[in-house]
């Protein structure tokens, strides 16, 4: 996944408005494997991973628009690397056909930041491929219930990628606390969703993957500042914020 980092005089920030891009890794987590997660992805982008996605049927693959917006790129650059609990090898691998970025997403903000990929071929389904539920339109989610991230990206702020799956239990934090941590930085809007706490966070190459509630993928990895700083949550898309979108491209 992508997580973009602000860089704010000697503070980085991970958050994507108007910074350059960066990669990220779950931090706090523990490996895991494909058959605990089967609906996630690797986004891989001139055949280097840079982003996960989880499948939603045979052909679809959700993921953030900043994974895939490249204007010099089209959808034939990208692959997707499913089944596999390691990033580098076993799997299967589909070419992207078709992208769809949502028409509002601002890459400066990263406002919006949600994307629809078709594959080509479709998946074939089995233990280590499978899709994941949309939340009905009415689902809401407590202040500090756990959900779960998963991904490739670094271990730490800055630290190394990992080869194997991991994935860990993320606190979801309320928008008003989220929009006061992030005030200097950007505005947390209805349809962000933030999760995350100090020592547990999703990372640089984790952007794009799901965070997961009762099978049901609520939010996509978008920003955040640092990874697992202290006060500093990710911020997501919501997902409930979008389903016509996401529904209109299936």
């Amino acid at each position: 996944m992508w997580k973009f980092i602000f860089v704010a005089v000697t503070v980085a920030v991970t958050v994507r408005a108007g910074v350059p891009r960066t990669e990220t890794r779950i931090v706090g987590g523990t490996d895991t494997t494909i058959l605990q997660h089967p609906y996630i992805v690797s986004i891989r982008k001139l055949n280097e991973h840079t982003c996960g996605g989880s499948i939603l049927d045979t052909r679809t693959v959700l993921t953030a628009a900043h994974c895939v917006y490249y204007p010099h790129l089209t959808a034939a650059d990208f692959i997707i690397h499913a089944g596999s609990t390691y990033r580098l090898n076993d799997g299967e691998y589909r070419t992207v056909s078709e992208l769809h970025v949502h028409p509002d997403y601002d890459d400066w903000t990263l406002e919006y930041d949600i994307a629809v990929l078709k594959v080509a071929t479709g998946f074939a389904f089995g233990s280590t491929i499978q899709p994941i539920r949309l939340p009905s339109e009415d689902f809401k989610i407590e202040h500090g219930t756990l959900a779960s991230v998963a991904g490739w990206g670094t271990l730490y702020y800055q630290g190394p990628s990992t080869n194997h799956l991991q994935h860990v239990l993320v606190p979801v934090v309320r928008n008003s606390q989220c929009g006061m941590a992030y005030q200097n930085f950007g505005t947390i809007w209805s349809f962000h969703l933030c999760a995350g706490g100090s020592g547990v966070d999703a990372c640089q190459g984790d952007s794009g993957g799901p965070l997961v509630y009762d099978g049901q993928v609520i939010g996509i990895v978008s920003w955040g500042y640092g990874c697992a700083f202290n006060g500093y949550p990710t911020v997501y898309t919501r997902v409930t914020e979008f389903l016509d979108f996401i529904r209109g491209n299936l």
